[in-house]
């Protein structure tokens, strides 16, 4: 079983670069929508670039979730983390893969309240699992104790 906290403190790193990507690139453009207007954006490839950076920050979410709160679960017995975690993912998912991602500017704000929620969730779970904390055998607190 993983004791480590890297992956819940990973996962707060990426849900508040996440967080940071959305809310400065929806920054971008309403300061300057001409940007979606610049036909050598489009040609150069830096949308494109943009979107895979959107998919490769999900992945890297969905694979820290799973690090993270599987061990944490096993070693707290704690749902909370777990399902906040997967609603913020969920939600996030629904936004960056569907055509809700460029519908509206506010898909940005939600996408980015996923993530704090994201983040919060890994904090959540790292609040729950002390480094190096054994795996209770029993609801009983005593007898982790007489070990």
């Amino acid at each position: 079983m993983i004791r480590s906290r890297w992956p819940d403190r990973f996962g707060i790193v990426v849900a508040i670069g996440c967080g940071i990507h959305c809310a400065a690139l929806s920054l971008v453009f309403v300061l300057y929508p001409t940007l979606w207007m610049k036909r050598k954006y489009w040609e150069m490839g830096l949308w494109q670039k943009l979107i895979w950076l959107e998919w490769g920050l999900l992945a890297t979410a969905w694979l820290l979730v799973l690090l993270a709160m599987i061990p944490g679960w096993l070693r707290h017995r704690r749902i909370g983390p777990a399902l906040l975690a997967l609603a913020s993912l969920l939600l996030m998912t629904a936004v960056i893969t569907t055509s809700l991602h460029f519908a509206h500017r506010w898909m940005s704000l939600v996408t980015l309240a996923a993530g704090l929620l994201l983040a919060g969730a890994h904090l959540w779970n790292l609040r729950l699992s002390p480094c190096g904390a054994p795996a209770r055998a029993s609801g009983s607190p005593i007898s982790a104790v007489k070990r």
